[in-house]
């Protein structure tokens, strides 16, 4: 069984505003737009944990409609101490039966569900523990990583850095899988990308 963690407690300074809500095509926002393309792939079974922290309310108010039963909403009141601390508050718990878990960004409105499902059966046809794609030389999100990570990870101080330690102290077994998917790549973090990838999408 497979979870997911989607970070969305980040107050968006570089955006000056809370970018998660922003309006972002067909009538849905940014946090829609990326909870949708996890919540499409059948074949993540486990929970989809959204971890909220700045404006959680309103945050919390564009998943209202979700009705999915893997769909959980988790609190992390620590989120000014950095990414890691909503990741471990995203993994605080998890069922016996998960193998592995997604960290994914919930201002990447742009990634294909192919890409989960693609990294997925790499990591059951045991290509590696650690698996983070990569477009035109570039990596980036979602990584998918074993449950035996876990205890690591919760272990780990917190820092703006998420994970980027865990990956620097397993550089030689992690597997780095080429996709054709560009959206892995693309942030929404500040104003320019936003207007740019938005005008992109509607055209």
């Amino acid at each position: 069984m497979v979870a997911v963690v989607l970070l969305a407690a980040g107050c968006g300074s570089r955006m000056e505003k809370n970018k998660q809500t922003l309006p972002w095509k067909e009538g849905k926002t940014i946090i829609q737009a990326s909870l949708e393309n996890i919540l499409a792939c059948t074949e993540i079974e486990g929970p989809v944990r959204v971890v909220v922290g700045a404006e959680s309310i309103r945050v919390q108010e564009n998943l209202k409609k979700y009705s999915d039963p893997r769909l959980e909403i988790v609190k992390n009141p620590d989120y000014s101490r950095g990414m890691l601390s909503s990741i471990k508050a995203g993994l605080a718990s998890l069922p016996e039966k998960i193998e592995c878990f997604f960290i994914a960004l919930a201002d990447q409105p742009m990634i294909s569900p192919g890409t989960y499902t693609c990294l997925l059966e790499l990591f059951r046809r045991g290509k590696g523990k650690i698996i983070v794609p990569v477009y035109k030389n570039q990596r980036g999100h979602p990584v998918l990583i074993s449950v035996s990570f876990l205890e690591e990870i919760r272990k780990m101080p917190d820092s703006p850095e998420g994970l980027r330690p865990l990956l620097r102290r397993y550089g030689d077994i992690v597997f780095w899988q080429e996709v054709n998917d560009p959206g892995i790549t693309i942030d929404l973090d500040y104003p320019e990308d936003y207007f740019y990838y938005r005008r992109e999408e509607k055209e």
